[in-house]
Order: C-alpha cells, then sequence, then structure tokens
C-alpha cells in the first residue's frame, strides 16, 4: 500500500474552521488519469456522497442543499457511499427521498449504519425511490455510448460483503468503478479489478492531529482511514463524509464532497485540481 501525494485538502490550504460544527464542507475536486479510461469516458465527472448520517445533526434541509450544489456542478454520475442515517429507521426515507433529487444518474451500496437501523427499510426506500442499490453485484453504465462498469460491495462490518459475487459479472477491458463503505476491504477490490474505488465510513476519525492522527491509526490496526491511496494500478478514496453518528464536530478534519474527473492517460495519477468550502446550512 502506498500513501498518494495527493493528500486532500491540505495541498492547497484551509479554508474552514479548525474545529467544525459540521456545516461547513470541503469540496475536493481530483483528475484520475488511467490507461482504462477510454477516449469516450474523457471528462466524465462522479460526485461522491457519503456518511450523510441524516438525525441528530445533519437534516433533510442540509442534504437538500448539498443535492443542490451537486446538481448544479454538472456530475455526469453520482456515487452514494452508504450510512444515510444515524441510528434511527425513521430517517432512512426523507435521506433518500432527498438523494433522490439528484439529477445525474446515481447508484449506492449500504453502510453498517443502515443495516444496524433497518436493513429492509432501507432496501424499500432505495426501490420506492428508483436509486439502484448495488448489494454485492455491478452494472454497465453507458455514458454517450461509452460503457464502464460499476461494481458495488455491501457492508463489511455487518458481513455483508461479498467481494466475488459482486465482481461476478464484472469484464475487466471495461474501466470499474468500485462503490465500498468500508475501506478494509479495498485491497481484495483492486485485485479483483476496481480502478478507482470509493469508500467512506472513517469520517477521518474526525480529527486529524499531524503525528497523532496516523499514530493512532497505526495502532488500531487501520490502513485506510482518510483521503487517496495508491493499490497497485487502482485508486482508493476515503472521503470523510458528511455528517457524524457520534458528535456534533470535527477538528481539521472537515465534512467532505468529492468530484472525481476521468482522463485517459498512458500512466495512473490521481491529482487534487481544486478545493473549496460550501455551507450546508444558510
Amino acid at each position: 500500500m502506498a500513501r498518494s501525494s495527493s493528500s486532500g485538502p491540505h495541498k492547497l490550504g484551509r479554508s474552514v474552521p479548525m474545529i467544525n460544527p459540521l456545516k461547513e464542507v470541503e469540496v475536493n475536486r481530483f483528475v484520475l488519469r488511467h490507461p482504462k479510461v477510454p477516449e469516450g469516458l474523457r471528462g466524465l465527472t462522479i460526485a461522491q456522497i457519503t456518511d450523510v448520517h441524516l438525525g441528530r445533526w445533519v437534516k433533510a434541509r442540509h442534504m437538500a442543499r448539498v443535492v443542490d450544489y451537486v446538481n448544479a456542478s454538472g456530475a455526469d454520475l453520482v456515487a452514494l457511499t452508504g450510512d444515510y442515517i444515524g441510528y434511527r429507521a425513521a430517517d432512512i426515507d426523507p435521506c433518500i427521498e432527498t438523494l433522490s433529487q439528484l439529477s445525474a444518474p446515481t447508484y449506492a451500496v449500504l453502510g453498517n449504519h443502515d443495516h444496524w437501523a433497518d436493513t429492509e427499510r432501507c432496501l424499500n426506500a432505495f426501490e420506492r425511490y428508483k436509486i439502484p442499490l448495488l448489494n454485492n453485484r455491478s452494472v454497465v453504465f453507458d455514458w454517450k455510448g461509452t460503457p464502464m462498469t460499476i461494481v458495488g460491495v455491501d457492508d463489511h462490518v455487518t458481513r455483508h460483503s461479498d467481494v466475488d459475487a459482486a465482481f461476478e459479472d464484472y469484464e475487466d477491458d471495461k474501466f470499474c468503478l468500485t462503490l465500498n463503505h468500508v475501506p478494509a476491504i479495498a485491497a481484495p477490490c483492486a485485485e479483483m479489478g476496481g480502478d478507482l474505488i470509493l469508500s467512506g465510513h472513517t469520517h477521518g476519525f474526525q480529527f486529524n492531529i499531524v503525528g497523532v492522527t496516523h499514530r493512532i491509526a497505526e495502532r488500531m490496526g487501520t490502513k485506510y482511514y482518510a483521503g487517496p491511496y495508491r493499490l497497485g494500478d487502482s485508486y482508493l478514496y476515503i472521503s470523510r463524509g458528511l455528517g457524524s453518528a457520534s458528535w456534533p464536530w470535527r477538528v481539521r478534519a472537515e465534512p467532505e464532497l468529492t468530484f472525481f474527473e476521468l482522463m485517459p492517460s498512458p500512466k495512473v495519477h490521481l491529482e487534487l485540481v481544486s478545493s473549496e468550502p460550501f455551507r450546508m446550512e444558510l
């Protein structure tokens, strides 16, 4: 495992408070250059939304602003990577209903909090609001006549993940976007063929203190916890997500919304090109 030099927002400087009450979001835009991106996918932009944790601190009105922002951005595809609620099953429908207002094609996987709250209710909500849920399966997504594969792996913490089943119909001649809530199983996803693996779950530990956070992660045995990681010819990106299930603040680990623009290239490279603030609440 190699940590990418494109280590998120730190390269461009911070524009949000050191102690963040969850309403100041950092929007990070990346360009992924990859040999498996065909000319027909040049410029395709993927937005990632994760770890909303709708409930106590993040409300439907906050998510509506996020949805409006993503819609205005012109993203071509939206990846939802789990933990839509905190703990209350009653929050599932309002969250998924709000996310259903995304204008670009949208695909999703579940996270541990979704399963803990009510798996069946989550499944029903995604079906009702017509957002495809990729529970250990793949689909072929066509963009302007050029296909790519989207693989979804169900939650690993609650033992719903099945990487082999998720990649069963994967065709290795197509660029493969993989959605997987828990980054701990990113390595087998990369080995199976995931070219860009998008995860959440960790919230970046909700604090980022130089020399401290990384040491804690090592002691916990957590290999991947925030930002980009190079895995062979694949990239894993762990978004810090938008919400929190435990406490209403973050320290230098701001809520995050990410965009990835695909570009053909003979070499694999992920580059952070811009970082800007966005408020979930006026």
